[in-house]
């Protein structure tokens, strides 16, 4: 049930389940949301330089794009489309590039794209874009590594993506540096220029902003997070209800269709989001009206929160394997497709099972809170990656980049998007009952990564898979939006979570497990907690509070 292109190989669910990562990107719940909206802190944003004025927001303008069968909104609600439109819509004229070469570098997943001699997919873009595009392929696994030694040795090519999730070091600092300040091209009207940039919405453009001014264009996201999906037939069979509205209504469920002798049980992961949502536990960080900032682990609902999923586990509502299927989604995956888990807990875009099983039957539990009063619903950082041009004064060469950035971003639908997605007809696309179905051939020869260094609002859009899912997804979201609940450090800097960030949230992350599967009672969470502020919590706190 992911935002993705119809019959798209190269979405980065299928990059993950293919290269075996889906594990390595998950945040406290085992759960891959947005790739890094479970961080405990903020993105790649930062507060105004002292020597810098804020430059305002792009202004927005809807993109052109075919009218869809169900309308999304600004507040993130995607638009749904039957099958990928075969005669859309042009939204770029005249020349791209100057024939020159386009040296950036993208992070990847997969195995590197095939040489440009042998992909009629990278052939077809250059001709696109009148350019020769040359990718620096960083592997998912060496980028902590390799991103700080091309800075280091001032190797970084022209162009630089760079995923929000991967919390570059004093990226601001960085930013200001070695790249280009894109505020004068970018901010209000100015973005007008490129429709399709416009066309980003505020969700997105927050993760480009470093020190107040616009660095980088954002390959957007969608704002929810996570989602329990639950095995209708399941839970029929069980005579439970499956649309529960307070937390026993819940803890009836997850017991009536738990039947051990079977196999059956109700969950296989961690759920810790999940119940902190439903407790209302802040999404992260609460920022006081004083301007201090305290963390979601100092909330009161917090530990109480924690304390109940240990108590479903002990009451042996979770598969006796959870301990490993923590980390293992694939697992997880084929136990809820063979009905083995009734429930599971997983990203909005990051599910693997539509594309896979077009008869799977399922349905999306919506949020509720723990009494049966208003739900919470934690939003995401809004983009996966940004991408920016290293520093130059040369107004035609910004230019050419942010052409070719508004090429890669045209919305779905459009004929750039629908050349982006699939390529080559015959080659890297067949049409089957009206619908382009990547072939073998495309799907690795778009492993190029080139779709994902910027974009606009993703949509729903899976013909292949399961019947309905999308409008289901949509259904969901309309009823979810109104209880979204921001992170307000989402977009604020602090050097401490920049270089602290990652080890303390593994600190934490240990401690709930620890507690979720016995090994530790749930009053070890307070004494986790104050070593978490010792050891940087605290700093981080202040930081975003002067970083306001």
């Amino acid at each position: 049930m992911a935002s993705r292109i119809p019959g798209e190989g190269l979405t980065r669910r299928s990059l993950l389940r293919n290269a075996g990562l889906a594990a390595a990107l998950v945040p406290v719940s085992g759960v891959l949301a947005a790739c890094g909206s479970g961080s405990s802190g903020g993105s790649t944003g930062g507060s105004p330089a002292g020597n810098g004025q804020t430059a305002p927001m792009p202004t927005y303008v809807p993109p052109n794009k075919p009218k869809p069968l169900y309308e999304g909104n600004a507040q993130g609600v995607m638009d749904v489309y039957e099958s990928f439109p075969m005669d859309g819509p042009r939204t770029v004229t005249g020349t791209i590039g100057d024939g020159g070469d386009f040296n950036v570098m993208i992070m990847t997943y997969g195995q590197p794209a095939p040489p440009l001699n042998e992909n009629v997919y990278w052939q077809l873009l250059n001709k696109e874009l009148n350019l020769n595009v040359k990718p620096l392929q960083v592997p998912f696994a060496d980028f902590q590594t390799k991103f700080p030694a091309l800075v280091a040795g001032d190797d970084l090519p022209e162009f630089v993506s760079v995923p929000i999730f991967q919390n570059i070091s004093r990226l601001p600092q960085l930013a200001e540096a070695q790249f280009t300040d894109l505020s004068e091209f970018l901010s209000g009207d100015a973005v007008k220029k490129y429709p399709n940039l416009a066309g980003i919405q505020e969700a997105g453009w927050l993760n480009g902003y470093l020190n107040g001014r616009i660095y980088g264009v954002p390959r957007s996201d969608p704002i929810f997070t996570t989602q329990i999906y639950t095995k209708t037939d399941v839970i029929e069979a069980a005579g439970a209800n499956p649309k529960p509205k307070n937390l026993q209504e819940f803890r009836d469920l997850a017991k009536a269709v738990t039947d051990p002798k079977a196999g059956v049980y109700a969950f296989g992961g961690n759920i810790a989001d999940f119940l902190m949502m439903m407790f209302g536990v802040p999404n992260k960080w609460t920022r006081k009206s004083d301007g201090t900032f305290v963390s979601a682990y100092e909330h009161e609902a917090f530990v109480p929160a924690i304390a109940e999923l240990a108590a479903l586990y002990k009451s042996g509502v979770f598969h006796p394997d959870t301990a490993t299927l923590i980390d293992n989604k694939t697992q997880r995956d084929a136990l809820f497709r063979s009905g083995k888990l009734a429930m599971v807990h997983d990203g909005n875009r990051a599910f693997g099972i539509v594309a896979d099983d077009r008869n799977l039957v399922f349905d999306i539990m919506l949020p509720f809170g723990k009494d049966g009063g208003d739900a919470v619903h934690w939003t995401g950082n809004g983009a996966y990656a940004i991408t920016m041009i290293k520093k130059t004064t040369d107004k035609k060469r910004i230019d050419m980049f942010l052409k070719v950035l508004d090429y890669i971003a045209a919305p779905f639908g459009s004929r750039e998007s629908f050349v982006i997605n699939y390529g080559v007809e015959g080659e890297d696309y067949t049409v089957k009952d009206g619908v382009a179905v990547l072939t073998t051939r495309g799907q690795r020869e778009q492993d190029l990564g080139l779709a994902y260094i910027a974009g606009g609002p993703q949509v729903l859009c899976n013909p292949q898979g399961a019947p309905g899912v999308d409008k289901l997804n949509y259904d969901w979201q309309q009823k979810v939006v109104s209880t979204l609940l921001d992170n307000p450090a989402a977009h604020l800097y602090s050097q401490t979570f920049n270089t602290k960030g990652a080890a303390l949230e593994k600190q934490m992350q240990d401690a709930i497990v620890a507690v979720f599967l016995g090994r530790e009672p749930a009053s070890s969470l307070t004494s986790a907690v104050q070593k978490w502020k010792a050891g940087g919590g605290d700093q981080m706190a202040r930081e975003y509070a002067e970083a306001r």
